[in-house]
């Protein structure tokens, strides 16, 4: 975003053209592959401070000054947050793998494969990742992408 501080710290290009060159520049790069990422909580807050400092960049708000995440994400008003970006990212790929017929990476993912369980806290899963966001049963999610 350094290459773009000239751009974002002009007067003559008005906020919302500068909202879009963020999420046709920037925000690409930050989700690149992302479908495949396994988010837990500390990265969804990196994520969301990541999309905050953007904003505030693009306001030019500095970290001191007392402005709440709510009045940045009013004034800029950017209509689909970046999590949300993955998600609907996330959803296109899980729709596109239960939708294939006989495939390795369907059968891994539903968990087909036989064998015993890990000692210990089982680590998160990508497909309790997607049923956590959308609170929904894996069974539910199923009937929606065969809709």
């Amino acid at each position: 975003m350094t290459n773009l501080d000239s751009i974002f710290k002009s007067r003559d290009i008005t906020l919302p053209t500068k909202v879009h060159l963020v999420k046709a520049m920037v925000f690409p790069v930050v989700m690149y592959v992302c479908e495949s990422w396994t988010v837990k909580k500390a990265e969804r807050r990196r994520i969301d401070a990541f999309e905050l400092w953007c904003w505030r960049r693009l306001l030019r708000v500095p970290w001191t000054a007392k402005r709440s995440n709510q009045y940045i994400v009013k004034e800029i008003s950017p209509g689909c947050s970046l999590e949300g970006l993955m998600l609907k990212l996330k959803l296109q790929y899980f729709g596109h793998l239960m939708r294939r017929v006989d495939s390795l990476e369907k059968t891994l993912t539903l968990g087909g494969i036989g064998g015993r369980r890990r000692r210990g806290r089982q680590r998160m899963r990508w497909l309790d990742g997607i049923t956590d966001w959308m609170d929904m049963s894996l069974g539910e999610l199923w009937e929606l992408v065969m809709d």
